[in-house]
């Protein structure tokens, strides 16, 4: 054997020849180098917004012990508790308090607004950097949303507002009725991060909510905020890299959650202009990808001819076998595994195409003796029965009931010795089972009843014969142990339709229902998860599994047996066939298909 031509030579060299320097290539001079350049750009941005949201943090603390200093400490603060609203005193406390929150905006110039809220008089002390009258109204239909104790000790915190259209960090803190606090906009806070801002809006920086809603004015987009929005709190890494899939474009994300208030500060920085000032990896960048393409190109067609070709030639040879078509010689490969394959299949066809023709011949005659066998199987039981009765009737010189049950039987076993065809019409079936009932009529008089529902349409439908008479045979066996009370015996014909791939399939459904003890739960279980074994041979369940058979050997998976009880009382059989009227088969000239008409 020549094993350079060998298959696994062909197919490991080349993998080894093309994928290995281009691993190496990306491993070295791509990954490497935009990991470093990542993690400095990452590092250095972090570390500048981790300063700057420290020195937020700090002096939002500052305020915090400013305003529960006012609130604890400050006399006119407190004097205004106790004073009533509009009086000389009243009005000059609250002007000596509003000097005092003038003198305090000029120290603290983050702090936009700083006010005294009497929620008792709905009066205000309201000292603002912005629209006084704006900002009044917020403040007193926040205040109002939260009038109780519980309710404004839970807002103690920094919450996040609407003031008009901007953002702001409230700071709440009550004192009986009065509640002192202040506020910060988020477009104040951000303002100092415009610095971090990328070239030509490419990416930047931005305070967004732990909902993922946007805080600050920003030049990020509404798509690279919900990006910033998705990162998690705790990150392994100083950064992660998100894709804005709508534009193909890369970013690095730093974020930092603040501790006072529930935002957290994004910057988006843009993987190109991160890489700008590295000529050398922005070309491998596109180049690797498109030599990579290129190579794997070629490699594909190098595959391809020496794997792929020849084996769909196997395929479709095994497909046309499935097919049927056993005519089937494939050309020689010059690849040694795939000539070995090639001249054992070709010769493999010839000797199964020779022996599955023999084995086909073989089961169709297995086939039909084994039907022949299970139909003759079917016997009806009450043979002996009936010629006693005929006896007692005689014996009593009822000779009109002898009439009627010797013109039911000679219609009974005429059916049955008409039977040597494959299948009859419904309506013939359906009128040797009114046969069979009448009989059994006149063996329990006034103790047994029937009731049979065929449309017209499906008169001619053809099925097996004698199934339908296994199911009320069984039904009076099995389902009549009370003789005191009518027994009756309901069958019904109808048709459904399903589609399946495109294609309607009807269904004929013969159901035969009474109303005796109906199935033990024990004996149920059993026939409805198919396990006839386990009961074919007792209890005259027999002649069922023998309609089973008998159905999948002419219809396959298409034929169903069902098995219920009702839910007052009573067994309900029901027989699923494919919906074939009788002049469709090969076999419509038989007699029997006119029986009963």
């Amino acid at each position: 054997m020549n094993w350079r031509k060998s298959l696994t030579f062909k197919f490991v060299a080349g993998f080894v020849i093309i994928i290995s320097p281009l691993i190496l290539f990306l491993y070295y001079n791509n990954l490497y180098a935009i990991s470093v350049v990542r993690e400095q750009v990452s590092g250095a941005n972090r570390n500048l917004l981790a300063d700057y949201v420290k020195q937020v943090d700090k002096q939002m603390k500052e305020i915090n012990n400013y305003l529960n200093l006012v609130n604890d400490r400050e006399p006119d603060v407190n004097l205004l508790n106790f004073m009533e609203y509009g009086t000389d005193d009243y009005m000059l406390t609250k002007q000596k308090i509003f000097t005092r929150f003038q003198v305090d905006l000029g120290y603290f110039q983050v702090i936009d607004t700083i006010f005294l809220y009497n929620i008792k008089d709905k009066d205000i002390v309201l000292n603002t950097r912005s629209d006084y009258y704006l900002n009044e109204k917020v403040i007193a239909d926040y205040i109002e949303q939260h009038p109780k104790d519980d309710e404004m000790q839970k807002i103690g915190s920094w919450q996040l507002i609407k003031v008009g259209d901007e953002t702001a960090f409230l700071k709440l803190i009550r004192n009986n009725n009065l509640v002192v606090g202040c506020w910060i906009k988020a477009n104040t806070v951000a303002e100092p991060l415009k610095f971090l801002d990328a070239e030509n809006g490419g990416g930047g920086a931005a305070l967004v909510s732990m909902e993922g809603e946007v805080a600050s004015v920003t030049k990020l987009t509404e798509q690279q905020i919900a990006l910033a929005a998705k990162v998690p709190e705790q990150q392994d890494k100083p950064y992660q890299s998100v894709t804005d899939y709508t534009k193909e474009l890369s970013y690095l994300l730093v974020a930092i959650p603040a501790t006072m208030v529930p935002i957290k500060y994004v910057v988006l920085i843009p993987e190109a202009s991160m890489l700008k000032n590295l000529p050398f990896f922005r070309l491998a960048i596109y180049i690797i990808p498109l030599g990579g393409l290129l190579i794997l190109s070629f490699y594909f067609i190098f595959v391809r001819k020496v794997l792929l070709t020849p084996m769909k030639k196997l395929i479709r040879g095994m497909q046309r076998i499935t097919r049927g078509d056993w005519d089937v010689q494939l050309e020689q490969d010059n690849t040694t595994e795939f000539a070995f394959v090639i001249r054992t299949f070709n010769n493999m066809v010839g000797e199964i195409s020779n022996l599955k023709i023999d084995v086909y011949e073989q089961q169709l005659l297995t086939k039909e003796a084994e039907f022949k066998h299970l139909q003759v199987q079917i016997k009806p039981h009450f043979y002996l029965n009936s010629l006693n009765i005929i006896t007692s009737l005689a014996a009593t010189k009822q000779y009109d009931i002898i009439q009627k049950m010797a013109r039911y039987l000679a219609e009974y076993f005429r059916f049955n010795i008409s039977t040597s065809r494959r299948t009859v019409t419904i309506e013939a079936e359906l009128k040797h089972i009114q046969n069979y009932l009448e009989i059994q009529k006149l063996r329990f008089p006034g103790k047994l009843t029937y009731e049979i529902s065929l449309p017209e349409e499906l008169a001619h439908c053809s099925m097996l014969p004698l199934t339908i008479q296994t199911l009320v045979e069984n039904s009076i066996i099995h389902g009549f142990m009370n003789r005191r009370e009518l027994f009756t015996i309901k069958i019904e014909v109808r048709e459904s339709q399903v589609v399946k791939e495109g294609i309607k399939e009807k269904t004929v459904w013969v159901q035969v229902a009474d109303n005796g003890v109906g199935f033990k739960p024990e004996i149920l279980d059993k026939l409805q998860m198919n396990r006839w074994h386990e009961h074919s041979g007792e209890n005259g369940h027999l002649g069922l599994h023998n309609v089973l058979l008998r159905l999948q050997m002419r219809y396959g998976d298409r034929a169903q047996l069902l098995f219920r009880n009702q839910a007052d009382k009573g067994a309900v059989v029901q027989i699923g066939i494919p919906a074939i009227y009788l002049e469709d088969e090969a076999e419509e000239n038989d007699d029997i298909s006119d029986y009963g008409r």
